[in-house]
């Protein structure tokens, strides 16, 4: 069983990849899998074996390096034309080591062993693992590493996961069980790695990263008992958008977000849409929550927002030249200040449902934005 459960946990991800649209943990699982299975039926056998030794490094160089070339390439669908490419790198190495392995290629390869040998790690009287090879190893679960922490890919654990078991599944090759244990925890991270980049495109919104309106009505048909709604919206917000642009506009939501995330009174923030975001309060009144948001609000009002905007500048030539003036392009920075209106009420009876306190938290949005803005109304 434990033999064989790598083989179950890799195909499952595979099916799963293909329906979730997330053709690189499809990607990485089908190779994880080829690569177990060369391991189970190839290379249980003593490595000092000519051609079984020459697999053995085969195996090191292709695994991880293909694993950090599927970090670097951009997502597609593993059953998609715009996937054939990967697919097909992927068959020209197949291609390759079978060529290989056949016996009338046994001179070359023991050619190659020899070549080198004198790189070759040595452990007691059985050749291990060659320098070089150890060497890249290490450098793409570093490389693995550094992009899991400097960019937000829920996919990167994975692909640092499979590489640290390959690597430890070559480095003790030896040890009993370990390749089918590294593989089966490769196999379980890539599973969960899928689960969890699902459940984030269906319920957290991309731009800002915090929940998004599937996942508010998911939490209001569960609500009962006491519990306020606040309904916040940025000011002058399609404004700001036609004169520095969207990208200066999705950095604001961004900002804000990232703001309201921080509420106290174990709120919960969700963007309704647009320059829309709603905060629910769970066993809280409307004049409960009036401090906790009124903090917020002043957060996002004194916070620096820096913005880079291109000025025309135009300078006078010298006399005789054909052009008048020559006009060059600058950037300024400029700080600009961001303000939030926020209406909050709260359930009344028993027979109020979360759509009519949404109503009315609206309401009272836009009355603050007829008031001056900038304030909170309950």
């Amino acid at each position: 069983m434990l033999v064989e459960l790598p083989n179950i946990l890799f195909m499952l991800v595979i099916v799963l990849s293909h329906f979730f649209k997330q053709g690189r943990s499809g990607f990485a699982a089908l190779l994880m899998l080829v690569a177990y299975n060369v391991i189970q039926q190839r290379l249980q056998t003593p490595l000092a074996v000519g051609s079984t030794l020459f697999e053995y490094y085969f195996l090191v160089l292709l695994l991880p390096a293909n694993l950090v070339l599927l970090l670097f390439l951009p997502e597609r669908a593993l059953f998609s034309f715009k996937a054939l490419s990967y697919h097909a790198i992927f068959i020209v190495q197949i291609a390759v080591f079978y060529w290989f392995i056949q016996p009338e290629q046994l001179p070359l390869v023991s050619n190659l062993l020899t070549a080198i040998e004198p790189w070759i790690l040595v452990s007691g009287d059985v050749s291990v693992l060659p320098n070089i090879l150890l060497g890249l190893l290490i450098c793409a679960v570093l490389i693995a590493a550094i992009l899991m922490l400097f960019r937000e890919v829920s996919s990167d654990q994975a692909f640092l996961s499979a590489l640290l078991a390959s690597t430890l599944t070559v480095v003790e090759f030896e040890q009993q069980w370990i390749s089918a244990s590294m593989f089966t925890i490769s196999a379980i991270v890539l599973l969960f790695s899928i689960l969890k980049r699902s459940h984030e495109q269906a319920f957290i919104d991309e731009l800002t990263r915090i929940p998004g309106r599937r996942a508010l009505n998911i939490e209001l048909a569960q609500l009962s008992g006491k519990y306020s709604i606040a309904m916040l919206d940025i000011d002058r917000f399609k404004k700001f958008n036609d004169t520095y642009g969207h990208d200066i506009g999705d950095s604001v939501l961004k900002m804000v977000a990232s703001q309201l995330a921080t509420v106290k009174g174990r709120g919960r923030v969700f963007r309704y849409g647009g320059e829309e975001f709603t905060i629910l309060f769970k066993g809280k009144s409307a004049l409960d929550c009036i401090g906790y948001l009124n903090d917020i609000r002043l957060l996002v009002a004194d916070y620096p927002f820096q913005i880079r905007q291109p000025v025309e500048r135009r300078e006078p030539q010298e006399a005789g030249a054909k052009n008048t003036d020559s006009c060059q392009v600058e950037f300024i920075e400029k700080t600009v200040k961001v303000t939030i209106s926020i209406g909050v009420a709260q359930r009344r009876s028993s027979t109020t449902s979360p759509d009519e306190v949404i109503i009315a938290a609206d309401k009272l949005l836009y009355k603050a934005k007829e008031s001056g803005r900038n304030q909170v109304c309950a």
